[in-house]
């Protein structure tokens, strides 16, 4: 009968993260602390703290990569999908939408359901509104094509169908950042999983070299690392932060203190008559986070900035706002 492996047999801080990555950032923002407290009473951990530190490193600089792809995805998105909507969208009570204005441009010129009507809208609005994303963009590159392909005694049809094709290109670029968006969080993911195996290898090591430094006292061993967050206990989410302050010139939202039980920062916006959106994940244990500059802001609209403490189990309630009107 085989006998089960020894505790000391597998690499635990491997296994424990596997598809966890929030969880090992936590593991190694609370590790690094407690080595450094070590090594001042035990300076043989220096090999075990800089092997580590380097691990870390690594770690910390491929996860801000993966947390600015994190929140361009949805934001690509959200552009994509406004861009669709708004097709169908009022601009006010007393305004058609642009397929409506399209329609009615159309209907204004040839007979409703006749010969060229069906030609240019063979299922009538229905034509650029149904199906996958993918269909109804190339629903509208192909109105945009019949509409400029008429004859030149239809000149209104001729010009709606340059606006119809600017707006399918406009919509068909921001499928393309959509999906680059995708890729980039598809590679940024996988590039991450070797830096976490890494990391989780000198964290290892750290242990077995601590067995060694602390071979007298081997109840020491756990004061290099969170037994109980190795163990996955019930961990909270984090508080929300307590304070906040906008610089709009650095574009940088600061809290005063690291919100209980927060590993990282993320920063949030609202504007008018939007929805909330995530926009960048700060660096571990920083308590500024700077919006990159990708990210625009609309001239004159007043917006609402805030930040979100994170951990392995989740993210914060809101903390204050700070509005802002956009120069």
């Amino acid at each position: 009968m085989p006998s089960e492996p020894s505790k000391y047999a597998g690499n635990q801080f491997e296994s424990e993260t596997r598809g966890r990555f929030p969880l090992m950032s936590e593991i190694l923002s609370d590790t690094i602390g407690r080595v450094a407290n070590a090594v001042i009473l035990k300076p043989a951990l220096i090999p075990a703290q800089t092997l580590l530190n380097t691990a870390i490193t690594a770690w910390n600089a491929g996860e801000t990569v993966l947390a600015t792809a994190e929140a361009a995805l949805p934001a690509a998105t959200k552009a994509l999908e406004d861009k669709l909507a708004s097709l169908t969208r009022k601009p006010d009570l007393d305004s058609n939408a642009p397929l409506e204005a399209w329609d009615a441009t159309i209907r204004s010129l040839v007979a409703y359901q006749g010969s060229v009507y069906t030609f240019l809208l063979p299922n009538g609005r229905e034509t650029l509104t149904a199906g996958t994303i993918e269909q109804r963009l190339d629903a509208l590159r192909d109105f945009g094509a019949r509409l400029s392909g008429q004859p030149p005694s239809r000149p209104t049809l001729i010009s709606l169908g340059a606006i119809v094709t600017t707006f399918a290109t406009a919509a068909r670029t921001l499928r393309t950042t959509q999906i680059t968006a995708k890729g980039a969080l598809d590679t940024a993911r996988a590039n991450q999983e070797p830096l976490r195996v890494a990391a989780a290898i000198e964290l290892y090591g750290m242990i077995g070299l601590g067995m060694q430094v602390f071979k007298a006292t081997p109840e020491m061993v756990d004061t290099l690392f969170d037994v109980n967050l190795l163990r996955g206990p019930a961990q909270n989410v984090p508080d929300a932060p307590g304070d906040i302050s906008w610089d709009p010139v650095t574009r940088t939202l600061t809290t005063t203190n690291m919100p209980a039980g927060a590993t990282r920062l993320e920063a949030w916006r609202e504007g008018p008559g939007g929805m909330p959106e995530q926009l960048v994940i700060g660096e571990p244990g920083a308590l500024s986070v700077v919006i990159p500059a990708a990210i625009t802001f609309d001239v004159g609209d007043l917006y609402q900035l805030w930040l979100q403490g994170v951990n392995s189990k989740g993210t914060s309630a809101p903390g204050p706002k700070a509005g802002w009107t956009a120069v």
